[in-house]
């Protein structure tokens, strides 16, 4: 069956390239899009996008197969338009590449610096990546801002540092080691029971989805399967507290995946994007409710703030993640991070040489800037 549904995407784009709207609705639930039949590499993509916005922009990317009419500028200024206006889209096409940008942090130099390092990308991915890294002033993949490469001294330096304080830091943690094992094999079984959860949901709208005439269906329920699977991977590499966690990340993304497939099948928005949660104050306290006879007390998680993403109960991976982090973080004392992303806009690219911008005020009294140029390769 999954062979089906790659066959149906192909098919899809075979017949007609994707159009701005189309772009628009997965840009708005994953903040990226990668068009079948490109070059780069959907996994790193993703990771610059994530790069871009825990700095605290709004920046979506989409890679596309074929040029579109206008250059990639037009294509990203439309797509932008179709998701609110507010935002910046990073338009990467085989020739040309382009941004557009409104209500962003962004200003038109550090977008046409960003844009000129990344017309000498070789590959998709080093576009993307080559923009990303400019554009936030650090490395992105295997790009260093504005082009360079090589390891700087300080960073040899740092890793020497950080490399002798985790030394440090482990020999200091040997007494706990017994303790800390005990949580991560309590936490693996709640992951193992919610990846389990994910599986049969896949596998319960696979049908559904081979169905669908919708263009952006089949695409997140790809993404929610890569997801998924990138979850089970690293769940079976798992051998800390973080490295959980992680897991349970890529659970979230394939749940609010499926939510937005199956929400566009029910012909409703896409629901937003969940929300991290984090331990709460006061601090878990210790109860004494062994799980058998005789054995140990456990530690209470955290109760999941009101405020965070709550799933519909149509599914039986609905409503779970937060409560998965929670218990993780409740039970192995560990922090996280937010990752602070949000929803994200678009941009293209024009047919120039080199690369340039322009700008418009609009009704509102807010700025649209846009800018692209011609990939030198």
């Amino acid at each position: 069956m999954k062979r089906l549904l790659l066959a149906v995407v192909a098919l899809v784009v075979l017949v007609a390239a994707a159009s701005p709207a189309e772009v628009a609705a997965v840009l708005d639930a994953q903040g990226y899009f990668v068009e079948n039949g490109s070059n780069a590499d959907p996994g790193a993509v993703e990771d610059a996008v994530v790069a871009a916005r825990f700095e605290g922009g709004n920046l979506s990317v989409t890679v596309l197969a074929s040029e579109p009419a206008g250059g990639a500028t037009v294509f990203g200024e439309n797509t932008l338009d179709e998701m609110g206006g507010v935002g910046t889209v990073f338009t990467v096409g085989p020739d040309t590449v382009g941004w557009a940008s409104e209500g962003d942090i962004y200003t038109r130099e550090q977008l046409d610096v960003a844009t000129d390092a990344s017309l000498d990308g070789d590959s998709d991915t080093e576009v993307v990546e080559l923009f990303v890294a400019t554009l936030i002033d650090q490395p992105v993949g295997a790009a260093e801002p504005g082009g360079g490469g090589g390891l700087p001294w300080g960073w040899i330096l740092l890793f020497v540092v950080v490399a002798g304080g985790a030394f440090l830091f482990l020999r200091m943690k040997q007494s706990s080691k017994r303790s800390e094992a005990a949580a991560i094999e309590s936490a693996r079984a709640e992951v193992k029971k919610r990846l389990d959860d994910v599986a049969n949901d896949i596998i319960d709208l696979e049908d559904d989805v081979a169905g669908s005439a919708i263009a952006a269906v089949p695409v997140l329920y790809e993404s929610a399967t890569e997801a998924y699977s990138k979850a089970l991977e690293d769940y079976e590499r798992a051998e800390s507290p973080a490295q959980l966690i992680t897991t349970a990340e890529a659970l979230d993304q394939a749940i609010w995946q499926l939510d937005s497939v199956e929400a566009l099948l029910d012909g409703k928005p896409v629901p937003p994007k969940p929300v991290k949660p984090q331990p709460q104050t006061p601090p878990p306290q210790t109860q004494s409710r062994p799980s058998s006879p005789g054995g140990p007390s456990i530690t209470t998680p955290p109760r999941v703030p009101d405020g965070t993403y709550r799933r519909p109960n149509r599914r039986s991976s609905s409503n779970t993640t937060a409560i998965l982090t929670g218990i993780l973080v409740g039970s192995m004392g560990s922090s996280r991070r937010s990752s602070g992303r949000s929803a994200g806009g678009m941009f293209g690219g024009s047919s120039g040489g080199r690369s340039g911008s322009a700008s418009r005020t609009r009704a509102s009294g807010s700025t649209r800037m846009r800018g692209g140029g011609r990939r030198r390769r």
